[in-house]
């Protein structure tokens, strides 16, 4: 049985490895608790599979790693062979003397022969996690490998106060990059950034940095399927905060409650409502004593984001109605105008809930606006990519012209 090809659908998947196991329709569904009716409409390409709680479950059902199942990568950064893309990235990541602490360097032409430049450094930081916040992945690809390369040189070459500052940029990039990763469908690359990010976070000695690794580890784990985990790392950073938050700094609250958005984020995955309205309750009272929305090392946190979360949970939790209802009080013009990748995975969720009501004229319409805000998010959401097969599946005649325009720039059509 050959395996499918042309970047099949997650159904499609689910099918093959099926008969591959012998199984039956029937059997499978039974294993997820679900219908046979149900997984014939998966498999079919008819309904979407939009919940990545029950991705797991099949996967877990069908004995096979979850990448295996969603067919990562989804598509290759462009970027070429020049210095950019995905394979240098991988070769800046892995080089043997990249992980902090190791104090044999490989000579690198044109990087080596210049003394560490911190404040050069943080612009550069800077502008990484700026083009990662606008989805922006390309020009993000290309940048990455120059700067992993840059930053680890400087922990090396540093001592005393400035290797502890280049150890916080060096962490720094590492999330960055773990966080491209991800977007882009990679499997291994994202654990290797997030833990050597980690590792750098304690040698940077600052305790809201390694609230942040947390924050990025939830990330990377619930890619993996490690869904537990992906709830506990950031609730447990969560309550390391806790005692100080009396008499707390904007940064110091702004993390806390970045922390509890993600666990949010586990534990609706977990299906576990209660966490998620009790951790939403407390969000939305940090969210209120901030007064307005932050972006303390990139995490984003403040009222709109709550709101945002709360669309997402109730959408993860299989309600797309209270979805859409929710997205009505979600008010985006409050963020501020660079953060389009906060605003056009809003978006996504939007167009996901319609979809899931199979109506497929709004999804197609929020879609468009995705297009205008960050397009590179049609090529590099897996998500979109899965709705725009199963529409193109079940493709109506009054949205088909801008159907396929989108499937087309996502590189969806064969």
């Amino acid at each position: 049985m050959a395996e499918p090809t042309k970047l099949p659908s997650i159904g499609e998947r689910v099918a093959y490895y099926r008969r591959r196991r012998g199984l039956s329709q029937v059997v499978l569904a039974g294993l997820v608790g679900r219908t046979e009716a149900w997984l014939s409409q998966i498999e079919r390409g008819v309904r979407p599979l939009d919940r990545f709680s029950m991705i797991v479950a099949l996967a877990q059902a069908l004995r096979v790693d979850l990448a295996v199942l969603l067919g990562k990568p989804y598509i290759e950064l462009r970027g070429g062979s020049g210095g950019n893309g995905l394979p240098a990235i991988r070769q800046a990541l892995l080089r043997y003397d990249a992980m902090p602490g190791m104090t044999t360097t490989v000579p690198v032409p044109g990087i080596d022969k210049v003394p560490p430049d911190l404040p050069g450094l943080r612009r550069r930081v800077t502008h990484a996690f700026e083009l990662r916040q606008a989805a922006r992945w390309d020009e993000l690809g290309a940048l990455l490998p120059e700067l992993l390369t840059a930053t680890q040189q400087a922990v090396r070459e540093l001592d005393g106060d400035d290797q502890r500052r280049a150890y916080e940029l060096l962490s720094l990039t590492y999330h960055v990059t773990a966080g491209l990763l991800y977007r882009i469908g990679e499997v291994d690359l994202p654990w290797v950034a997030a833990e050597r990010g980690a590792v750098a976070a304690e040698r940077a000695q600052d305790p809201l940095l390694r609230a942040v690794t947390a924050w990025h580890l939830a990330v990377v784990l619930r890619s993996a399927g490690r869904l537990t985990e992906a709830h506990d790392v950031p609730i447990a950073a969560a309550a390391a905060l806790q005692p100080g938050l009396g008499d707390a700094s904007p940064a110091y609250l702004s993390m806390y409650g970045a922390l509890l958005l993600k666990g949010v984020i586990g534990a609706a995955t977990l299906n576990d409502r209660a966490s998620v309205r009790d951790y939403l309750r407390e969000a939305a009272a940090i969210g209120a004593r901030l007064g307005g929305d932050r972006n303390d090392y990139w995490t984003v946190f403040g009222p709109t984001n709550v709101a945002i979360h709360r669309v997402w949970a109730s959408m993860e939790l299989g309600d797309p109605i209270d979805a859409l209802e929710r997205a009505k009080l979600a008010q985006m013009e409050a963020l501020p105008v660079p953060l389009l990748e906060r605003r056009s995975s809003h978006l996504v969720t939007v167009a996901r809930a319609w979809h899931a009501r199979r109506k497929d004229v709004e999804a197609v319409r929020v879609l468009r606006v995705v297009e205008h805000l960050a397009p590179e998010e049609l090529r590099y959401n897996g998500i979109v990519r899965e709705m725009l097969r199963t529409m193109l599946k079940r493709e109506r005649r009054t949205i088909r012209s801008e159907l396929r325009t989108l499937a087309d720039h996502a590189e969806v059509l064969e």
